[in-house]
This record gives structure tokens, C-alpha cells and sequence, in this order.
């Protein structure tokens, strides 16, 4: 898809050193059928820095972008689950654009892994997180990341909710940058949440509508930290308020092009 980036994207070092950095969740799922390749073009024409990625893995080994472990949501099927389905069985359904700002838009294809790593493995960090997908599968995750890309480390950062850790450690022995998130509510509900499985990350995450006092305490433990899921410009401003060095954003159209200058 010929699409003229604005902006160049910045991988795995470039991205850590800038004052402020932006994601694209789900290619920007609150614009087009998210995760799609035609998703991920549109974004990083957008100008984002990074994409993220959550991933599936078919009965036969093919890793795709799927949030869930079932297309239900996103297809519209009941019960569908993508581990028990070969890859030719899914690429027979179509990513629906019913949460996104503009429903009425066509649905699109499933993206394999790696054609997203052909695509943009080489100019974009992919925040990749293997969701669903066991532990038994991450050494095939990383071969196929080094298969694809010429430096493995300076394109993936391992992405995982904050007690992911299995994923964490596997990553980090590698090489890789991790990014763990949490909420805000949850680290004021539970105070070891933070401690217990912060130093598995070396980004952190928290909800841009977090307290200011759990934004505090996340901020500073010196680390970066990227507020999730911006919606709007409004959103990211107040990330950026609260300390966010980086932002993953969902609204890309209602964001890009609306912060503040580097």
C-alpha cells in the first residue's frame, strides 16, 4: 500500500532516546479494522513512531494479528477460536471496523506476522505481544522475528500486561527492551503489584485517566513510561502532563498531528 509516511519511524534506540514517543495500538484501532495491514499503512503514514502488535498463532504455526483468543469479536464469529484453526481457515474471515470511528468503512484481511515484519520491521519498533500464545511457542516467535529483520533487538520490544513475566524474562535474556503495563486502579488496590514485577520491565505502562498519585509513583521509578490507550489529542495531553514519555495511541486521526512539538 504506497502510502508517504509524514514522518520517518524510529526503531528500538531512537525511539528510547526521544523526548517523546508515539504507538499506534492495533495499528490505530479506533480508525480502521485494527490490526490489519491496512491498519498498519495507514498509521505509519500517520507519522507514528512505533506499531504494536498482538498475535495469534493458527493450528498449523502461522503468527497473525489478533488481540483475542477467539475472532468473535472481531469477526463476528461464536466460538472461534484461532488455535484450533489453520491458517487458511481464518484468512477466510475479515477484520469488522465496528469499533473504529468510521463503521461503515469495508472490513479487511488478517495480517500475518510476517508480513508485518517485511512491511515495517525495518523502519518501525514493533511492540509485540504474544497474548494468548503458550511459552513452548516463544522461541519460534523470536526465529521468526530474526528470520525477517537484520537486528532482532532494534525492532521488537517485548509487550505483555505487567505479570506477564514468563514473556518478559524470555525477551529481556535475548536482548530485547520489555514493555509492561498496568492501571492505575489496580496498582492503588494492590501496593506489591508494582514492586513485584516492575524490574521485568524496562518501560512501563499506565492509563492516561490514572490518578495522579499512582502516576507519580510509576514516573518515579525512573523508567519510561507510556500512557494507554489514547483516544483523542485531549488524552495525550494529559499523559503528557502526568509524565508519559511515550503514548499508545488507539485515535491516530484525532491525535497525530495535534501534540506539542518535540
Amino acid at each position: 500500500m504506497a502510502l508517504r509516511p509524514r514522518r520517518p519511524g524510529r526503531l528500538v534506540s531512537a525511539l528510547l532516546d526521544a523526548k517523546r514517543f508515539t504507538i499506534a495500538h492495533h495499528g490505530g484501532s479506533g480508525d480502521w479494522p485494527e490490526e490489519s495491514l491496512y491498519a498498519y499503512a495507514h498509521a505509519a503514514a500517520s507519522g507514528v513512531d512505533a506499531l504494536e502488535v498482538s498475535l495469534a498463532r493458527s493450528s498449523d504455526g502461522v503468527w497473525f494479528g489478533l488481540h483475542d483468543a477467539t475472532l468473535d469479536r472481531t469477526s463476528g464469529t461464536s466460538g472461534y477460536t484461532a488455535s484450533e484453526h489453520t491458517w487458511d481457515e481464518i484468512r477466510a474471515h475479515r477484520i469488522s471496523p465496528t469499533g473504529s470511528q468510521d463503521p461503515a468503512q469495508p472490513s479487511r484481511p488478517y495480517a500475518r506476522f510476517d508480513d508485518i515484519l517485511d512491511a515495517y520491521g525495518e523502519t518501525h519498533a514493533l511492540f509485540v505481544d504474544p497474548k494468548v500464545a503458550g511459552a513452548e511457542h516463544y522461541d519460534e516467535l523470536f526465529a521468526l522475528v530474526a528470520e525477517h529483520v537484520s537486528n532482532p533487538t532494534e525492532t521488537m520490544v517485548a509487550k505483555g500486561y505487567c505479570t506477564s513475566t514468563r514473556w518478559a524474562d524470555a525477551a529481556s535474556g535475548r536482548g530485547h527492551q520489555t514493555w509492561g503495563f498496568y492501571y492505575a486502579n489496580e496498582i492503588a488496590a494492590k501496593p506489591d503489584l508494582l514492586t513485584s514485577t516492575q524490574d521485568r520491565w524496562s518501560t512501563l505502562g499506565l492509563d492516561y485517566d490514572g490518578a495522579p498519585a499512582q502516576w507519580r509513583t510509576v514516573t518515579s521509578i525512573g523508567k519510561p513510561v507510556v500512557g494507554h490507550v489514547i483516544p483523542t489529542a485531549a488524552a495525550a495531553r494529559t499523559a503528557l502532563d502526568l509524565g508519559a514519555q511515550g503514548l499508545m495511541i488507539s485515535g491516530v486521526t484525532a491525535t497525530m498531528g495535534h501534540l506539542p512539538a518535540d
